[in-house]
């Protein structure tokens, strides 16, 4: 048996290097995203729990000195369910460098010279320490390169009372909690408040711990009701408004659903992968175990048991595993490493190691050598039990012909149908479990490679539609409210200016009636916080999905986004009263509509100027400015924006950051790319299984015709004509398989689509089907075919007639 196993894998080694490969593609994907999604959570739990993050995040109507603030936080730490508490305070300020200002914001985090950094911690590197010393900053690691800075450098910072300050940079940080500057298009910077002149804390950070536990808690509605406890103690006790009460998901990365999110589609993509090529190797290995049926005949004749065969069929089955795996390790350890360094380079976490803990490689062992025998142990328990009788019978025939036979066969009598295309589709079907097999093989690696094709589609006619939305070309914001008479008289003094939009945008906690406001805003301020946007005259409203959209001039009412009811109030509807607290100050709107909108595409929240003014009491007024030129090119885009820092400057306002409209797309683009690069590595693989499918598959059917080729050479056939008649039947099984995978195609797009869009935007992805996508897999499987099939048919077409006749496989 030992010599047969030898003589078979030698004799069969194309269609054994094609099963190895096969698996070891699908096995080496699986495999690294494996490695990856089974590392990732350690080192991004790890980086960010060292930080000793909060809980949630109280956020007062007003700064307060340090002191006071120092024993507020010495009160809460008593107070139940809080193990820590601390106070901060951030803002974002603009920066000057060399006597030029950036168009890059820089965020800034304050805390007390004399803040025991038990929570909320940062790891300062070499060249500095915490505090700095007063007229000293820290700044970011990755924000370094995006400021164009170096430690030692001079910068000035716009503080929130407008009064520039110049600070030294005195060392750097690493930050885990934060998203990496470059992708979010933001500088992160650390102050201390001894280097303000008006120095104030506004922010109460705690850690909540489960009852009876001293860890802290991983229960986010158990923080909820810490920290509304805690803000109704300050609110009767101290007299304080509290303006928002910030819990995020516990002790998670702002990235890490995201990173989360794509690792898991990839290992289903592989899981696919590696699914459909142990169903190719099984296919494979019943083609080659009916070859062999008159071998197991002769071999049983002469005194071996099924036991013995089986064992046999058995060791081939794994020799092909086991060569699978073994090329398939190396590569999917380098493959996991590399993205999971890519990954967590997104999130911004340095890892501690890329090696991926032990049972990650247990089970990719575990798959690797038990799936493919698995899946072909139906195939080799039928082919070792076959009995002398039935193997000396088998004629390589299916017993009965089947309907689709019976159909070609008459259509074969019509003088002006080509006998040899008919001869070859007749072949396609003859055997209709291997041919459905076949056919089902490649049209579900098709819907998976255009299904995966098209959300890449799909997820791009977002970012289209994003900048299709982004029809201005600088964008300013303004450190105050200022009238809009003011702000249209300056940016009239901007050359190259053609027109300018004012509105207000505001920063609100939203509640339903008698409840605090309570979101899931991150320590960046940014992840997850709502603002409420006053309207701008001609703008079309987004797409309504509940309600009606403002009326101009209204007051009292408010429209939401599906984000943010689906966040805050998901009980609300249209008609419903809802709480927004604007400056700590709670204001009663009726909630008119509900609209479809993009993650990041606006605050979540809409309001007239009207209504916004009679809410606060204040007259209207804006603090943001879109500037449209007639040249849209990026020079004017940067000489517009300085322009307009000098122009506001002149008219005395306060500017906190102008910039072009590319920092936007820029950051869009950080948050896009990833998604783009998952879709695609879902895709690709699945592409090239198929390929490897058809090849191997047609090759089996080539191989199992040979004493068929050899009765048409013996009645007089050329072998242009063979090899016509083979081609001819690789490319009705590639068309019939592209035929078959439309409706899978259509419906895994969709069905993919709307999950992957609900999961990052709250709303579907637009619907597409990539054409190019389509093309591709068409000229991959026709040609695959053609190419794989003519190689094959060549060898059949120049075999002897008495070769082809003395063929026992």
């Amino acid at each position: 048996m030992t010599v047969k196993l030898r003589r078979d894998l030698r004799a069969a080694w194309p269609r054994f290097v094609l099963m190895v490969i096969a698996i070891a593609v699908s096995l080496t994907v699986f495999g690294g995203v494996l490695n990856a999604w089974s590392a990732i959570g350690r080192e991004t739990s790890g980086a960010y729990m060292s930080t000793e993050p909060a809980s949630a995040t109280i956020v007062l109507d007003r700064d307060l000195d340090p002191q006071r603030m120092a024993a507020i936080a010495a009160q809460v730490r008593e107070r139940p369910g809080v193990l820590e508490a601390t106070a901060r305070a951030q803002f974002d300020g603009e920066i000057e460098v060399n006597g030029s200002k950036l168009d890059v914001a820089l965020q800034v985090f304050v805390a007390a010279p004399d803040d025991p950094m038990r929570m909320v911690k940062f790891d300062v590197g070499q060249a500095g320490s915490w505090p700095p010393p007063p007229g000293e900053i820290l700044i970011g690691q990755d924000s370094l390169g995006l400021l164009g800075v170096a430690v030692g450098d001079t910068m000035t910072v716009t503080t929130p009372s407008g009064d520039p300050v110049r600070l030294r940079v005195a060392g750097t940080v690493y930050d885990p909690s934060l998203a990496p500057s470059p992708q979010e298009q933001r500088g992160h910077a650390y102050l201390s408040t001894a280097s303000l002149s008006t120095p104030g804390l506004n922010q109460l950070k705690i850690q909540v711990a489960d009852p009876g536990t001293t860890e802290p808690s991983r229960d986010r509605d158990a923080a909820v009701a810490v920290a509304g406890a805690v803000s109704t103690w300050l609110q009767r006790e101290h007299g304080l408004a509290i303006s928002e009460i910030q819990v995020p998901e516990p002790y998670a990365h702002p990235h890490q659903w995201q990173a989360d999110v794509l690792l898991l589609s990839l290992l289903a993509g592989g899981a696919a992968a590696l699914l459909l090529s142990t169903v190719l190797v099984a296919n494979m290995l019943n083609n080659l175990f009916t070859q062999q049926i008159p071998q197991i005949g002769i071999m049983k004749a002469i005194g071996a048991g099924a036991g013995r065969i089986a064992r046999l069929y058995a060791a081939m089955t794994l020799s092909v595993a086991a060569a699978a795996t073994l090329l398939a390790f190396g590569p999917a350890v380098f493959l996991g490493q590399d993205r999971l360094k890519g990954l967590l380079e997104m999130l911004g976490v340095q890892p501690v190691s890329l090696a991926a803990p032990w049972w990650s490689y247990a089970i990719m062992l575990a798959v690797g050598l038990g799936l493919p025998p698995l899946m072909a142990l139906v195939p080799l328990v039928k082919a070792s039990r076959i009995t002398v009788r039935a193997a000396i019978d088998h004629h390589g025939l299916a017993a009965k012909a089947s309907a689709a036979t019976g159909v070609l066969a008459r259509l074969s009598r019509l003088r002006r149908l080509d006998r040899g295309l008919l001869m070859a589709l007749r072949n396609t079907v003859r055997r209709p479990a291997r041919f459905w097999l076949c056919v089902g093989l490649l049209a579900g690696a098709g819907s998976v490679f255009v299904a995966g094709m098209s959300l890449t589609s799909g997820t791009q006619a977002v970012e289209e539609e994003k900048q299709a939305l982004r029809y201005w070309d600088v964008e300013v914001k303004l450190a105050g409210l200022t009238e809009a008479d003011t702000v249209a008289g300056a940016v009239g003094r901007v050359p190259a200016a053609a027109r300018v939009e004012t509105w207000q945008r505001v920063q609100v906690g939203i509640a339903a009636q008698g409840r605090l406001p309570v979101t899931r805003t991150y320590p960046d301020q940014g992840h997850g916080s709502i603002a409420l946007n006053t309207l701008i005259a001609g703008r079309p409203a987004p797409r309504l999905l509940e309600g009606r959209w403002l009326n101009p001039g209204e007051t009292g009412a408010v429209v939401l986004n599906q984000s943010v009811r689906a966040k805050t109030v998901p009980g609300l509807g249209a008609g419903d009263d809802v709480l927004l607290f604007i400056e700590g100050k709670p204001t009663t709107w009726r909630l008119a509509g509900i609209v479809e909108e993009r993650e990041g595409a606006g605050g979540g929240v809409y309001a007239t100027a009207e209504g916004l003014a009679a809410a606060t009491g204040q007259p209207q007024r804006v603090n943001q400015v879109r500037v449209i030129t007639g040249s849209h090119d990026e020079r004017t885009r940067d000489a517009v924006a300085a322009s307009a820092r000098t122009a506001f400057a002149g008219a005395g306002v306060t500017v906190e950051s102008a910039a072009s409209i590319s920092r936007t797309e820029a950051a869009s683009a950080g948050h896009l790319g990833p998604v783009l690069l998952v879709l695609l590595g879902i895709a690709v693989p699945l592409g090239v299984l198929g390929g490897i499918g058809l090849a191997s598959t047609m090759s089996t059917n080539v191989l199992d015709r040979i004493r068929e080729f050899g009765v048409m050479h013996a009645i007089g056939a050329r072998p242009r004509a063979v090899r016509r008649v083979v081609v001819a039947e690789g490319v009705f099984l590639a068309l019939t398989s592209c035929v078959l995978a439309i409706l899978p195609t259509l419906g895994l797009t969709a069905v993919l689509g709307a999950g992957l869009g609900n999961l990052f935007n709250n709303a579907p992805l637009p619907y597409r089907i990539s054409g190019l996508a389509v093309a591709v897999w068409l000229v991959l499987v026709i040609l695959g075919a053609a190419l794989a099939t003519d190689a094959a048919a060549t060898r059949a077409s120049r075999i002897t007639v008495r070769e082809a006749l003395a063929y026992l496989g």
